[in-house]
Order: structure tokens, then sequence, then C-alpha cells
């Protein structure tokens, strides 16, 4: 679909005051894909993706007649070396926003083993230890993270266990790049609460066994406080085979000035997700991205982003079905990435021209494997009414 910015845009390139319409191809993991046969929303007012991995230059442009319907093409060839799974695919005039600059959108982690993270208790900092074998050593779907510290671990998306059927169309798959950290429903505990004379609740940190990154770069003072922090996140069975959904998922990204759970100085991005609740549905999809202006961070008194030395990631998972109310191990979050998106810096001849939402007949995810060549193709329709 064309956008109504792609409409100006067009206009615009049509009149010679646009250099061009389309001139990059964006592709990203956000939603979930659509069957073939199912109405896609109205995408006039979208001006971005939900969560955008990459974008490539359109390497060619052409007509064709597809069904009678007189169509433009326009073709990128995708990255070679890495994997994704494609679900939304954009239209830009250009690679990016030139009155951004520095600011611009761009991801921030994609928790990658060369981000170097690493697993912080009360006691100790270690590296997340790496499982690159199957998941399920007894070929029956359970996850079996023997040895890992409080069951968080690195492995790749593409592990043999995410291909079983109902992990398949619980969308569980991690999609951005092909290394992922988990992190066990358990291994923190994050309440909620000290509203205070302010009435707003907070999370509070009962215990704090995390993942942190030391040194980030993660300096956004120059941004408004309108753009946005998306984190992408999948919740993942630990027994595969079994139906049973958790109540509530809450992760607490930590941006802070010293490692302790109860810094001074903080910015903190607080998800609290529960099945059944504004659209939620864990049983349907268990691929997330939520989205938080930089102004709607829980930030300490007079906080500035360059005081930031650690960002710190917490991970509570809670399910009432023993009839106790606790973090729970039946669970894991995946992290996928966290992006910056620019949203508030305007620019009448940049934007995005045309979006689409994945459509095929499983409703599932384009795999893009690595060490592969891809290309991509983005049509839509020409004609008077």
């Amino acid at each position: 679909m064309i956008t109504n910015k792609g409409k100006s845009i067009i206009g615009k390139y049509m009149l010679g005051q646009a250099p061009a319409y389309a001139s990059y191809l964006a592709v990203g993991c956000g939603p979930t894909p659509l069957q073939t046969e199912d109405v896609a929303d109205n995408f006039a007012t979208k001006e971005n993706l939900d969560f955008e991995m990459f974008r490539v230059p359109i390497s060619s442009r052409g007509f064709v007649n597809e069904n009678g319907i007189d169509k433009i093409v326009l073709t990128a060839e995708l990255p070679t070396e890495e994997r994704y799974e494609i679900t939304e695919v954009g239209l830009y005039s250009a690679g990016s926003n030139p009155s951004a600059g520095a600011q611009d959108s761009k991801t921030v982690f994609a928790f990658t083993q060369g981000e170097n993270w690493e697993y912080h208790t009360a006691s100790s900092s270690i590296a997340i230890p790496v499982i690159s074998v199957p998941l399920d050593a007894n070929d029956d779907d359970i996850i079996n993270a023997t040895g890992t510290a409080n069951g968080v671990f690195q492995t790749n998306a593409d592990n043999s266990i995410f291909y079983n059927t109902d992990r398949v169309d619980r969308y569980e798959r991690p999609r951005f790049l092909n290394n992922t950290i988990l992190m066990q429903g358990d291994d923190s505990d994050l309440s909620i609460g000290g509203g205070g004379s302010g009435g707003v609740d907070h999370f509070v940190v009962d215990s704090g066994n995390h993942i942190h990154l030391t040194s980030p770069n993660v300096d956004f003072s120059q941004n408004s406080p309108l753009d946005e922090l998306r984190f992408a996140f999948s919740l993942i069975n630990r027994d595969g085979t079994s139906a049973a959904n958790p109540d509530t998922v809450r992760i607490l990204i930590d941006f802070a000035a010293t490692d302790s759970n109860n810094p001074s100085t903080y910015a903190r991005f607080e998800i609290n997700i529960e099945d059944g609740v504004d659209g939620y549905d864990f049983a349907t999809n268990r691929y997330f991205v939520v989205s938080k202006q930089l102004q709607e961070l829980y930030k300490s008194q007079n906080f500035t982003w360059n005081a930031v030395t650690v960002v710190k990631i917490y991970v509570s998972i809670f399910d009432s079905g023993s009839g106790i109310y606790f973090p729970t191990s039946d669970y894991y979050i995946a992290l996928d990435a966290l992006r910056l998106e620019n949203v508030a810096t305007v620019n009448p001849l940049y934007g995005l021209t045309g979006y689409s939402v994945i459509k095929n007949d499983n409703a599932t995810a384009i795999i893009k494997s690595p060490n592969t060549n891809n290309y991509v193709e983005f049509r839509f329709s020409i004609g008077v009414t």
C-alpha cells in the first residue's frame, strides 16, 4: 500500500521537487504474518516499520502485468551473510533521514556474542554460555539447559527445537539475526509497587539476577523525548508440547550509572504484559514488540544519558496455574533486539512511501537463511479510478 506520506513524496517527485520516492527497501520482523485470504489493515497513515531489521538499496525497477493489473516492481538484494525472519516490508525515499544525522533510527542491541553481555548474580559475573547443539537432547521438545547459570544462555534462532510445529504455530522463534539470549522466567523477581505520593507504581527488584553490558553506547540526550525505544522478544515454553500459558511477563531494561539492583541514577524501560489484556494472546502469538517514548521511561531525579555506564536486563514470568503467584521456570524470554526509532525529526522529502505485511498460505514469516543470496520484490498497482 502507498502511504499518505508516499503520496506526498511521489507528487513532489513528479513535479521535480523530490530526488526519489523509492530508493531503499526496508525489511522488518514486528507484525504477525497474514494468511493469504486475510484482509490487511489500512496502512495509509503508517510512518515506519513495526521493527525494522535492515535497509538495502533498490537495484532494479520495472513493470509487470499480473492478472490484468499493471504493477511497478522494485527489487533489492538481501544481505548474504546473516539470517532474518521477515514479516514486513517497506519502501523509503532514502537510506536514512538526512535531517536526523547521528540521532537517526538504529539498532541499539542485537544480543549477539560480539556484544559481550555477561550474566550477573549477587556474587559473580560470568560469560553467558553458548548452546549450539539441539536444545532438546532427548528429541522430546523440552528445553534442556543443564549446566547453565539459572537457565540463562545463548543459542541460535535456527536451533532445531524452534521448528517443532507447536512452537511455529505460536510464533516462538526469534527473528532478528541468528543469535539470541534466553532468560529463564524465574531468574529475577520483579514486583510492582512504590507508587508513593505520585500514585504511579513501578517495578521493584526483589531478587536481582540479570544480564548486563558495561560501557554501552546509549547516549540519547540529543534525541527528542518523542523518539521511541522498541524492544523485540519472544515468549518460549520450556515444554513445547504443553499448551499452558503464563499469566504475566515482566521485563526490566535498566540504563544505570552503577551495577547495583537499586542504583541512584537510572532510566528504566518497564514491560508488563498480561495474557488476555490489551490484545495480548499468549496462545496464538508469542512474538512481541513493545515501544515506549524516551519521555515515558521511568527516570531518577536529574538523570542524564551520559551518566549511564551499564545496561541491565531482568526477566520475570508469572503463572498462577500452581495456585502460587511466583516467577516460574516453565518459560523463557528470548531477547531479539532493541531499536531506537526516530519519529520526531520530520523531513518533507523523506519517509515511508509504501508498506506491506507478509502474506502466505501458512501465515509464516519468510526465512532468509544465512550465507544465501536472495532478492525481495515490492509491487504496487498503478491505474486511474
